[in-house]
């Protein structure tokens, strides 16, 4: 059963470093702790991509970012390990618990219905923990207010996120055929193509507003331009809440952590009132 309610506004954390803590023993079968069932005793498996900062971030010494931050938080008052496991692309990144190879899947997953009926019965939505407004990382100066601004333009993004889905929809709808859409791995490599192109580059990244901040104040010249909500194939523009995605067979995790996204005691790195919803 996929669930679907929103969940409780939070509030704002410190972002601590997390290890990624090896364990191991494990089988796809599962074992049963703390009341829960994950893949194996004892641990959490976190499926995490390190391309969106501030979500997730992989350093020398771990992960931090909001949602390892958050979801270790939850790991620790479930009695478990907290255990990252590297996904290398974020495309489909929420069907890796169905695949066995996590119990959790974050990292800033937008619902979308498409994508709800791809992950099927094997995997469960949690609550909505957090909502998001699309941009552009842009050089300083550079105005756009409109897909058409994009005319004749590169735009790059990262495959398979929200960011991409509503590029196209853009595209589609405004019946550009100019519009080139190039795809990176890292959100960080992107930016640095538009801020190091200069006029003749790439006029873009396309992403969510709480990474283009994170990347504006670390890539010189650098700044967040057209603010606005997420675009459909279909054409309905939608606000854009994010959940996490969990292996069905990992019993009793969807529901303990959809009570930690209602009372959390570790609250979210993105805020409440953060001003990171799409405009209404």
């Amino acid at each position: 059963m996929m669930h679907r309610i929103v969940g409780a506004a939070l509030g704002v954390a410190l972002l601590l470093p997390v290890s990624a803590c090896g364990g191991g023993g494990g089988s796809s079968s599962g074992s049963v702790t703390s009341g829960v069932t994950t893949l194996e005793a004892g641990v959490l498996k976190v499926c995490l991509y390190p391309g969106f900062s501030p979500f997730a971030i992989k350093g020398d010494d771990g992960w931090s970012g909001w949602d390892p931050d958050y979801l270790a938080a939850f790991a620790k008052d479930q009695g478990l390990q907290f255990e990252a496991v590297e996904v290398a692309t974020f495309n489909d990144i929420w069907m890796r618990p169905g695949n066995d190879e996590c119990d959790v899947a974050g990292t800033g997953i937008s619902v979308t219905e498409a994508r709800t009926q791809q992950t099927g019965s094997a995997i469960d939505w949690t609550d909505n923990y957090y909502s998001v407004a699309r941009s552009l990382a842009v050089r300083k100066g550079t105005t756009i207010t409109s897909v058409e601004d994009l005319a004749g333009q590169t735009v790059v993004t990262t495959k398979g996120a929200t960011a991409d889905i509503d590029l196209l929809a853009r595209i589609a709808a405004a019946g550009l055929t100019d519009v080139k859409v190039e795809y990176v791995n890292d959100e960080a490599v992107g930016t640095r193509r538009v801020a190091d192109g200069g006029p003749g580059g790439p006029i873009g990244f396309a992403a969510g507003v709480g990474s283009i901040d994170t990347l504006a104040a670390s890539i010189p010249g650098i700044e967040a331009t057209w603010i606005h909500c997420m675009m459909l194939p279909d054409g309905t523009v939608t606000s854009e809440p994010f959940a996490f995605t969990v292996r069905s067979a990992s019993t009793g995790v969807a529901e303990a952590l959809n009570t930690f996204i209602a009372a959390p005691t570790s609250s979210y790195g993105g805020g409440p009132g953060s001003g990171l919803d799409c405009p209404k």
